[in-house]
């Protein structure tokens, strides 16, 4: 499980940004367009990518995007750290760097007494701290190379146990799901019945298997997931039952796929999964996005679930297991990230967009046509 995460010097967040998570289920990141919400699940999703698919070559670049609108953060390291609970125990690792090469990387034990163990460290390029027994490891790490990633693959545990949180425990939701995953027979129903509970009108969920044939002949069976929708005749009895290949449905329907595809693997994936999804259930009506997150917060869920949105109804009536942050963006160009409690969620706010007047929007599409 996330407990807490932080950047620096990445996107819009030019100064220190923490989304500290505690015990809630669910998290929403609000704001107004542009404010920097999902440069927030950004941050975790690149520092997710480096941990598990790191370079390759010495010439490679690192993911490098710092703060754009001064002179002087194109020259800063960015910076990630995030804390998490898994197996037990609680991790921090923290990492800075820059494109070409890591600076600064420390992965921490957290102990239950407040104290804490480092376990490896990197000071501005050298490996300063190394397990035992992992100096030939050390020594073959390259300068644009995480440590870390080296590390579990030398089978050292508690580097292991921080990349599996990042391969497998943190999910990166998608409005399209993808369509050629191949599903246990038990999931099929269960995404059917979640389709019907959100009231969507799909008769049910198939999966097929599709032959496909590669130029010199040879060829592969590949899983196809489809939705079944019934077929009326004139009078409005049904005729048939079609299926419509995934990619083919609606965007508010994929995005409900998606959804229960992830919630549903998620209670049985074998550690608690940190759900991210960006705009979270923009193509579906408020009332279906809030009872997806009820059955997040419920008891029958497990997981955690952090999302950025832009519909402020799911922000009424906070609960223990709940929790919100807000993104505001200054003249600058510069993003903050603050908690809510719920006294500054009870009216309408600084969650709202400001008025726009139409006169003045139709300004940008009025020529001077005599200046042509």
């Amino acid at each position: 499980m996330l407990v807490e995460f932080s950047l620096q010097n990445f996107r819009s967040y030019k100064e220190p940004a923490t989304l500290a998570i505690a015990d809630a289920k669910w998290v929403a990141l609000c704001g107004q367009n542009g404010a920097g919400k999902s440069a927030i699940l950004a941050g975790l999703t690149v520092l997710q990518q480096m941990v598990v698919a790191p370079t390759e070559q010495v010439t490679d670049n690192l993911p490098y995007e710092p703060f754009a609108l001064d002179t002087t953060s194109h020259l800063k390291p960015t910076q990630f750290a995030v804390t998490i609970a898994r197996d037990g125990h609680q991790y921090r690792y923290a990492l800075r760097y820059n494109a070409t090469r890591v600076i600064d990387e420390e992965l921490t034990l957290l102990l239950p007494n407040g104290q804490s163990q480092r376990l490896f460290s990197r000071r501005n390029g050298a490996l300063v701290q190394v397990p035992t027994g992992q100096q030939v490891t050390a020594a073959n790490t390259r300068p644009n190379a995480l440590f870390l990633y080296n590390l579990q693959a030398a089978n050292y545990q508690p580097a292991a146990v921080v990349f599996r949180w990042f391969a497998t425990d943190l999910v990166v939701l998608t409005d399209r799901p993808q369509a050629d995953i191949a599903l246990a027979d038990w999931i099929v129903p269960q995404l059917t019945q979640f389709l019907h509970a959100v009231g969507n009108e799909v008769a049910g969920v198939t999966q097929r298997q599709m032959a496909v044939q590669f130029l010199d002949g040879s060829s592969f069976l590949r899983p196809e997931l489809a939705l079944l929708y019934e077929k009326y005749d004139e009078e409005g009895e049904v005729e048939d039952v079609v299926e419509l290949p995934l990619d083919r449905a609606s965007s508010g329907t994929q995005q409900l796929v998606a959804a229960g595809l992830a919630f549903i693997t998620a209670q049985v994936a074998p550690a608690p999964q940190t759900v991210l999804a960006d705009e979270f259930a923009s193509a579906v009506r408020p009332e279906v996005a809030q009872a997806l997150l009820g059955l997040v917060a419920g008891d029958v869920n497990r997981s955690q679930f952090i999302f950025s949105t832009a519909h402020e109804a799911l922000l009424a009536q906070p609960t223990a297991a709940t929790q919100r942050y807000l993104a505001e963006k200054n003249y600058r160009g510069e993003s903050t990230l603050q908690p809510l409690t719920a006294a500054t969620t009870t009216g309408p706010t600084q969650l709202s967009e400001p008025a726009i007047d139409v006169r003045t929007l139709q300004t940008a599409f009025l020529t001077d046509a005599a200046g042509l």
